[in-house]
């Protein structure tokens, strides 16, 4: 198999390996030195189990073997997003609403830099969000042009377990 040159041509061989199983490269980060971590991060519609980690690690563990694309020692490490993940603008933003997130903006809106809620309405401009005021939920809409970070609360999505 061919040498690859450049991160992008990894990420591109990585992606290419992993289409056909329905998983999709979320992230990839390559060390800039001998010995560093080789971050992988998974994700598939409905979140990726830790079977199909192991199936995707194995694969991209046999891809690295072959096409030795980074220079001395280095581990790999293979993942999932992890529910507090930071989402992506705005293509994971239109599939998370009525979803929990924590928006940080990079000036003040109404006041604040850090809001909590559930998406609402994803608009070509704006994202509303519902948020907490008190007893009240009021919907905050924020620029898109502002936001510095979306972070995925989906654990507060989950209900939490009925008591045995």
């Amino acid at each position: 198999m061919k040498k690859l040159a450049s991160p992008s041509d990894l990420e591109q061989e990585i992606r290419l390996l992993l289409t056909p199983l329905g998983i999709d490269l979320y992230s990839l980060q390559v060390p800039k030195r001998p010995g560093g971590v080789v971050k992988i991060v998974l994700d598939e519609p409905g979140g990726i189990t830790l079977d199909r980690l192991e199936v995707a690690s194995r694969r991209i563990s046999d891809l690295l073997d072959l096409t030795d694309p980074i220079p001395g020692r280095y581990r790999l490490e293979v993942s999932s997003p992890g529910l507090d993940r930071v989402l992506r603008i705005p293509e994971e933003l239109a599939s998370s609403i009525g979803r929990t997130v924590k928006v940080k903006t990079l000036n003040p809106v109404n006041g604040q830099k850090v809001f909590r809620g559930k998406i609402e309405v994803l608009g070509p401009e704006n994202l509303n969000i519902m948020v907490q005021v008190g007893k009240k939920v009021v919907v905050e809409s924020i620029p898109l042009t502002e936001i510095k970070e979306v972070q995925a609360q989906f654990w507060e999505d989950v209900p939490p377990e009925p008591a045995k």
